[in-house]
């Protein structure tokens, strides 16, 4: 387990799997079961442009939507949140797009944490890696 939110800054200290943690570049927010915000990072509030106090207990569609809504898969993002703020073991990866923004895909870990028991989504905003050319 891993002590996850030391960068949001507020105290709220949450448990989850090693391999989802965020570093601290990511960002990230923690979604209860209802599907509400409840807590996010300083670097999720620069990315998304809101304030912790004005999203919590908001709805996440508010936030962020998936990213391949209009393939006709948008019900994979909220079952993992779902699954995940239920206890599920093993983490999810989706793509989600900040609301209200098209050309913006974001790759999202969301896997459990707690307690109390809810959903975490990391948010890896950072540029991909640079390929190299092997001959």
């Amino acid at each position: 387990m891993a002590r996850v939110c030391r960068a949001c800054g507020l105290g709220v200290m949450l448990e989850t799997r090693i391999d989802v943690a965020p570093t601290s570049r990511d960002a990230f927010l923690v979604i209860d079961s209802a599907l509400l915000v409840q807590a996010m990072s300083k670097r999720a509030e620069t990315l998304l442009g809101v304030t912790e106090e004005a999203s919590v207990n908001s709805p996440v569609v508010q936030l962020l939507v998936p990213a391949d809504a209009e393939a006709g898969r948008p019900a994979r993002f909220a079952a993992a949140l779902a699954e995940a703020a239920a206890g599920a073991d093993e983490p999810v990866g989706a793509f989600v797009r900040p609301w209200n923004t098209f050309g913006v895909r974001l790759r999202a870990r969301v896997a459990s944490c707690g307690p109390p028991r809810a959903a975490l989504v990391v948010l890896e905003d950072h540029p991909a890696r640079t390929l190299r050319v092997v001959r």
